[in-house]
C-alpha cells in the first residue's frame, strides 16, 4: 500500500485556492484528497481499472486552515512516484501574489507520469 502526503506550505491562510484533478491512464484504484486542519476540500476515488481520460474534480474555495495538504493513495502499489513542480505567481514588480503546485503521478512502473495529474493554484487576493 502506497500513500504520500504533500504539505503545500506556499499557500497561505486567506488565499483563494482553485484545483483541477484528472486521470489519463491510471489502471489501479487511486484516492486523492485535499484538506487542512479545518476542512476537506475534496476527496475522490477511482475504484475501477478503466484507463480512459477523466476529469475527476475541479473547484475553488477560500483556504482558512493552517497547512494545506494533498494526499495520494494507491493501495495496489508498493510506492508512489511523482514529478512535482511549484512556482510563484508574481505581480509586475515581482511581489508574490499566488502559488502554483502541479503533481504528475505514476501509478505503475512505466514511468510516463501521466496516470494522475493534480494542479492547485492559489491567489492572495480574490476577485
Amino acid at each position: 500500500m502506497a500513500k504520500k502526503e504533500f504539505n503545500l506550505t506556499g499557500i497561505e491562510k486567506g488565499y483563494n485556492i482553485s484545483w483541477y484533478v484528472c486521470t489519463q491512464t491510471a489502471a489501479n484504484p487511486v484516492f486523492v484528497k485535499l484538506y487542512d486542519n479545518e476542512r476537506e476540500y475534496f476527496s475522490i476515488a477511482k475504484k475501477d481499472s478503466n484507463n480512459a481520460f477523466k476529469i475527476w474534480s475541479q473547484g475553488h474555495s477560500d483556504f482558512m486552515g493552517d497547512t494545506l495538504k494533498l494526499q495520494i493513495d494507491i493501495p495496489n502499489n508498493p510506492t508512489i512516484k511523482q514529478s512535482n513542480t511549484s512556482s510563484l505567481v508574481l505581480d509586475s514588480v515581482a511581489q508574490k501574489v499566488g502559488q502554483v503546485y502541479a503533481f504528475a503521478i505514476e501509478d505503475a512502473t512505466d514511468e510516463d507520469f501521466n496516470d494522475i495529474y493534480v494542479n492547485i493554484v492559489a491567489w492572495a487576493k480574490k476577485g
